[in-house]
């Protein structure tokens, strides 16, 4: 403790934080400047890590970077990374991001997701009318997303709920083919995901969709 009341190791951290944010925007100003804003998530992949650099290009005036996902696990490493983002920001102001998952084919001729990420003004959700959705691992993507599809045909907003990575990858994959089951109607999807608490302390991921006229 400092004379002046002060916590000397909580300024220390503050300013650690600082330096590491620095370093972090001159570090994406320069990716940017050479074409490269895509970030790959792998299943080690610290979420934290990268909710930092997403929550650092939202508050700058730069695109938020894409997040390359493959798999169960390093897609939900990308959505938890994403939704720690939005903690961050909401803390800080009124930007708030969503994301819109479309598949890409690798050069391995393997299928990977993008998650796109797009700066959004913080409102509130509208949840009470939200239809409610949930995903298992077991959940087959196109069924659910045929679901999303009607849904976003009548303007409706939802909340997919999903435990586990098995079953987040489901609902992202779900949320990706029923934006290219509307893409051609003038609407898009949105997903805007956060962390909720269910069964007496199980954490899940809410992803609260809302559609979009393109």
């Amino acid at each position: 403790m400092t004379e002046n009341g002060e916590n000397s190791g909580d300024d220390g951290a503050s300013k650690r934080a600082a330096a590491q944010m620095e370093h972090m925007s001159r570090t994406f100003f320069e990716r940017i400047e050479r074409g490269n804003n895509l970030t790959k998530m792998g299943s080690s992949s610290n979420p934290r890590d990268t909710a930092m650099l997403i929550a650092a290009q939202a508050r700058a005036c730069v695109d938020c970077p894409t997040l390359q996902v493959v798999g169960p696990q390093s897609t939900n490493q990308g959505v938890k990374s994403i939704a720690i983002a939005r903690t961050f920001l909401k803390e800080s102001g009124d930007t708030d991001i969503c994301m819109q998952p479309e598949f890409t084919h690798l050069e391995d001729s393997h299928t990977g997701i993008l998650l796109l990420i797009r700066k959004k003004a913080r409102r509130t959700s509208g949840e009470a009318e939200a239809q409610q959705l949930k995903a298992a691992s077991s959940t087959d993507a196109k069924v659910l997303a045929g679901a999303i599809s009607s849904f976003a045909r009548e303007g409706r907003r939802m909340v997919v709920t999903a435990i586990g990575a098995g079953s987040i990858n489901q609902a992202v994959k779900a949320i990706a083919i029923g934006r290219k089951n509307v893409e051609d109607e003038a609407i898009d999807i949105l997903c805007k995901p956060e962390f909720t608490e269910v069964n007496e302390g199980t954490t899940a991921l809410r992803m609260l969709l809302f559609v979009e006229q393109t």
